[in-house]
């Protein structure tokens, strides 16, 4: 008999070779809707902190891609974040990375790293750097991450923050097998019904980039993020998100 997880990558898999039978597009055919855990911890995904023209001008505010649990899992030991940079005057924000718990978020300081702003509003990602100076996510291990745009460096009670948790999970040998063997237009739907959501959005993230103006892939991640009630920012377009050519 199946497992509940086994179950869930079967359905996934029987989900993509009917659409494959049926000569759908793999692109065409993506439909990503998030299904996240049940565990959810405090947090603050949308930004808090001094508001108006000294520093963001307009809506939405700064907010971190997560689900509403405020957790996301991962596969990965150096993950990629995404957030939404509103339109600002702050020339630089900060990200930050601690080891802790809900008792203690900020429990230990494990990488902080200071980046330009974006010139106009968007979303933008940040992959962890496999250097020294950033270790590898642990598994089963959560970590709380804060983007701060710098409003006023010489005044931080003036700056906005928001907030969120990561966890590392090992990934199951099932999925990994599906993964291996899937297209990378598959690969979006499978990490969402498993609910390891940095992957889902890195991976469905890749595919826009590599296919830019592919109507199909923009009505995925509007779907997206919409799922995780993020719809007001998945029309906002992407900066720092793919790479330079």
């Amino acid at each position: 008999m199946f497992c509940r997880n086994q179950l869930k990558v079967f359905k996934v898999l029987l989900g993509l070779a009917l659409g494959a039978w049926l000569g759908v597009s793999a692109v065409t055919a993506i439909a990503v809707e998030f299904r996240p855990p049940r565990r959810s911890i405090p947090a603050r995904r949308e930004g808090a902190g001094t508001r108006g023209p000294a520093c963001v001008q307009g809506e939405p505010n700064l907010t971190v891609l997560l689900p509403p649990t405020n957790l996301g899992l991962t596969t990965a030991d150096y993950p990629q974040f995404f957030w939404f940079v509103p339109q600002t005057r702050a020339k630089s924000m900060k990200f930050s990375l601690f080891q802790g718990d809900d008792q203690d978020p900020t429990q230990q300081l494990i990488y902080e790293q200071t980046l330009d702003t974006p010139t106009a509003p968007g979303v933008v990602r940040f992959a962890l750097p496999k250097a020294e100076s950033a270790a590898p996510l642990q598994v089963d291990r959560d970590y709380f991450w804060t983007v701060t745009l710098v409003c006023q460096p010489d005044d931080p009670s003036r700056n906005i923050s928001a907030e969120g948790w990561i966890q590392r999970v090992a990934i199951e040998p099932d999925l990994a097998k599906a993964l291996a063997t899937a297209k990378a237009s598959d690969r979006p739907q499978i990490y969402a019904e498993n609910g390891y959501w940095f992957e889902t959005l890195a991976s469905l993230a890749n595919l826009r980039c590599e296919n830019a103006g592919n109507a199909a892939l923009t009505k995925s991640w509007v779907k997206l993020l919409t799922s995780v009630k993020l719809g007001r920012l998945a029309n906002q377009p992407l900066h720092q998100v793919c790479p330079s050519k």
